[in-house]
């Protein structure tokens, strides 16, 4: 390891979500594996995901799509975002499913032989055709040879709003009733709509974030990711002392400061200033500015160097952390730097690791 910094996946936690989510709504998942797994690296997740039943994914972009191929991920694999008339003979070699931007996409590209999913905005109003749009959609799809799959939406508020994710559904479920279409898949919910939704309609659930064990609601899903980092330093300050860039942290000459090796160039927003992280058998405070590559603990004990520092696990739960900082995990896990190795743990075993820069 040429960092003391890592990334810890556990794949037979990934494992357990994604059996979780299938036996908790009685559908089938779609893996949503975008952002390179959350973080995680797809293809990795993909392999935890595979043993669960999962066999049907989903990523952002053409480049994801293609990554997941190289790496000989033969299953279905659809593409959420938009896809350029560049790309859509790409598409066709491959085999991906995309979805419908909007009724004007559908009209001016030839999306012969091609997979598609009828995207329906009702309310998200990103990307979609109007509701009104399905049968006119699927006509023109129909009449270019399109392989018309599946028919979906997106929720905008299943974490907080939960009446006007039932609305959203609603539409939808309309919209499915009226289609002119016998669809194979039918999915809208993400993470915390299988949660919440009381589903009567749909085939698969599309789940990214839960199946690394993070939600909005309390359940029963098991973390699968934690961040750690090395103590390279440990040392006793004088009273009046200061740490770090700017100096914004003054000794009582209590405790020890520890350095470690990760910083905001890992994905350690400056504003962890003041937060936990966990030390063998105590809780320390990051004290100081973080810096680009390192920052300082202060704890009641000293510990040695090579101790570990737990900055998200176990006892500092990412969810927690994103609600401390005004975030959400989703940009905490993506954020993590390939700086950070990542290394797979199952069977209690380390699997596999990849340091993403090697």
């Amino acid at each position: 390891m040429y960092r003391n910094s890592y990334v810890e996946i556990n794949l037979d936690k990934i494992r357990y979500n994604a059996e979780y989510f299938i036996n908790n709504s009685k559908r089938k998942v779609i893996g949503v594996v975008k952002a390179n797994g959350y973080g995680s690296v797809d293809y990795m997740e993909i392999s935890a995901l595979k043993k669960a039943g999962v066999d049907f994914f989903a990523v952002s972009s053409l480049d994801e799509a293609l990554n997941l191929r190289k790496h000989d991920i033969k299953d279905e694999i659809l593409i959420l975002g938009y896809v350029g008339e560049n790309g859509l003979d790409i598409v066709r070699e491959n085999s991906f499913n995309i979805v419908t931007v909007d009724l004007d996409y559908v009209k001016r590209n030839n999306l012969e032989g091609i997979k598609t999913h009828i995207k329906v905005d009702t309310g998200m109003n990103r990307i979609g055709i109007e509701p009104e749009q399905i049968n006119e959609t699927i006509e023109i799809l129909k009449n270019k040879n399109s392989l018309i799959e599946g028919i979906m939406t997106h929720l905008s508020s299943a974490d907080h709003d939960i009446d006007y994710t039932k609305k959203q559904y609603e539409i939808f479920k309309r919209c499915v009733e009226e289609a002119k279409y016998d669809f194979k898949y039918i999915h809208i919910s993400a993470t915390d709509g299988a949660l919440i939704l009381d589903d009567d309609i749909c085939t698969h659930h599309r789940i990214g974030i839960g199946l690394l064990g993070y939600s909005s609601y309390k359940t029963k899903l098991k973390p699968a990711v934690s961040l750690y980092s090395d103590v390279i330093l440990c040392k006793k300050l004088d009273k009046g002392e200061t740490v770090s860039y700017g100096r914004h942290y003054t000794s009582d000459g209590n405790g020890y400061i520890l350095t470690i090796p990760i910083g905001y160039a890992d994905g350690i927003s400056r504003k962890n200033t003041g937060k936990k992280v966990f030390v063998e058998n105590e809780y320390g405070t990051i004290v100081g500015s973080v810096c680009m590559d390192q920052m300082m603990i202060l704890t009641d004990h000293p510990h040695n160097v090579g101790t570990p520092v737990e900055i998200y696990g176990e006892h500092i739960n990412v969810d927690d952390r994103a609600r401390e900082l005004d975030t959400i995990s989703y940009e905490l896990l993506t954020g993590l730097s390939d700086r950070l190795k990542r290394i797979y743990i199952e069977n209690n075993e380390v699997v596999n690791s990849i340091d993403p820069r090697f």
